[in-house]
Parts: C-alpha cells; sequence; structure tokens
C-alpha cells in the first residue's frame, strides 16, 4: 500500500499543482493532508485523486475548523495512522502528539507541523512530516522560501517507510 501525504497547502491548489500532484500520487491507495488546507475545497481537490482524510491546522478559518477535526485515525490494513496537524516546540512535539493518541494509541503519526521533513521509527511509532507543500522552511531557518515537498508513505504489513518528494517546483506555481 502507498499512500500520498500533503502538509500545508493553505490555500485552493491551481490546476497546475493539481495537475502535477497526479503525477507524484499516481497509483496511491490514498491521500493524507495533516493540515492546514487552507479551504475545505483543497480536500476535495484531492479527492479527484485518491480517497483523502484531512484534519485542520493550526491557521485555519472558521469554517476549516468546523468541517474538519484536529485530530483523526485511519486504519487500513492492520495498522493504526494517527492524523494531527501538531502544535508546539520541535523539541516537545513527539511526546505531544503520542499524547494525543494516548487512548487510541496508533502505529503511525503523520503530521505537518515545523515544516521539517521526517521519518522516524521512535519506540512502537512511526513519524512521518513531509514537509510543507507551501515551501515554508523549519522552524529555526530564516529567509526566503524554501521547494515544495511531499511525501509519500509505503506500508507492507507492518513494515513502514515514509519518503518525502521534491515537489516540482516550476510546475506548483499559482497560476
Amino acid at each position: 500500500m502507498v499512500i500520498g501525504v500533503i502538509a500545508d497547502t493553505k490555500e485552493l491548489l491551481s490546476s497546475a499543482q493539481l495537475s502535477e500532484l497526479r503525477k507524484v500520487f499516481k497509483g496511491v491507495d490514498a491521500i493524507l493532508h495533516a493540515g492546514p488546507v487552507g479551504d475545505v475545497r483543497v480536500v476535495d481537490q484531492l479527492k479527484e485523486i485518491a480517497p483523502t482524510e484531512a484534519v485542520c491546522g493550526n491557521a485555519e478559518s472558521m469554517e476549516v475548523r468546523s468541517e474538519l477535526y484536529i485530530r483523526a485515525v485511519w486504519r487500513s490494513r492492520g495498522l493504526k495512522i494517527g492524523l494531527i496537524h501538531g502544535y508546539g516546540q520541535p523539541h516537545t512535539l513527539m511526546p505531544w502528539m503520542l499524547k494525543q493518541f494516548e487512548a487510541d494509541p496508533v502505529d503511525v503519526i503523520v503530521y505537518g507541523n515545523n515544516f521539517e521533513p521526517k521519518a522516524r521509527q521512535v519506540g512502537s511509532t512511526y513519524f512521518f512530516n513531509p514537509g510543507s507543500f507551501s515551501g515554508q522552511l523549519p522552524e529555526g531557518f530564516r529567509g526566503k522560501l524554501g521547494p515544495s515537498k511531499v511525501g509519500l508513505l509505503f506500508i507492507q504489513g507492518r513494515k513502514v517507510e515514509g519518503q518525502s518528494v521534491l515537489f516540482n517546483s516550476s510546475n506548483a506555481q499559482k497560476n
């Protein structure tokens, strides 16, 4: 199973961005959006590519907050995948996210906070952050926007591997 992962869209996707996403996410079984989506219609845009689950991020409108949950648990082929944007400083983020799923522990946590791509097993939980679709740089970095990123989560049995993918920035510009 392959899952497309995206975070930090912040607004509707352009036709060029959707076209490029169709290429990157070709053949995925599902898409997980770790927020912020920016506009609830982004979820519908992604559903044109594959079944999509999304959570709201920290900078959402009231409309988005009324439509999307802060966290969700997605079950697939015996694995429980927690989906959350995440809040807080990088050094406290993983423990905070684990606490959010304490009542219903998960095998994988997909998140989007801090814009830093990460694929790491910590104890019994695999953490995956695809990086920022909008090109935001990780916390602590200053300057212009970086490259757009999305992710792919490869699941085979109970084995999980995440990969951050540079999004074709020349075609990802709004038009």
